[in-house]
């Protein structure tokens, strides 16, 4: 489970990493890759959040039962799933998404406090990085990775 749950954080982490040297350009969020993506790749974005999410799952769920838990674990992963249906949703208000982001960011980070509170501190990188910047722009995608690097911390140490 360990070695499928860290696949499964390495395939969003090269995904976004491939996409942003594609670009030449950071994204403003992991979401916003699925806009730098041809048409004919858009489908790319889904894939790898519903193999990230199925992959990164059963370790989640593991972690989350020991401290009485399990529905974090479920809401973290339904959120992933959500984010990686938006796309597929032609809806200009894109509620599925924002919905999904704010339930898998809470639900994770939640889980995060309750399995090691230290590990909350790969957020001060992000704290500093937003008063550092003046327009902020791509503040969302450095907090995403602060929640993702969370995560896998709680499901792989």
């Amino acid at each position: 489970m360990y070695a499928s749950c860290f696949v499964g954080f390495l395939i969003i982490f090269f995904y976004c990493i491939i996409v942003a040297i594609k670009n030449k350009e950071m994204p403003n969020s992991i979401s916003q890759t699925v806009y730098m993506l041809s048409e004919k790749w858009k489908w790319l974005f889904t894939v790898v959040m519903f193999v990230a999410a199925f992959m990164i799952a059963p370790q989640l769920m593991t972690v989350a039962s020991a401290y009485g838990c399990e529905f974090l674990s479920y809401l973290t992963v339904a959120g992933i799933l959500g984010v990686g249906v938006d796309p597929l949703v032609k809806n200009e208000k894109n509620i599925i998404h924002y919905a999904s982001a704010v339930i898998m960011g809470v639900s994770s980070q939640t889980l995060v406090l309750l399995v090691n509170p230290w590990f909350l501190l790969s957020w001060v990188p992000y704290i500093c990085y937003t008063l550092y910047m003046e327009d902020g722009s791509k503040n969302m995608f450095v907090g995403e990775m602060s929640m993702y690097s969370n995560t896998c911390m709680v499901c792989l140490l």
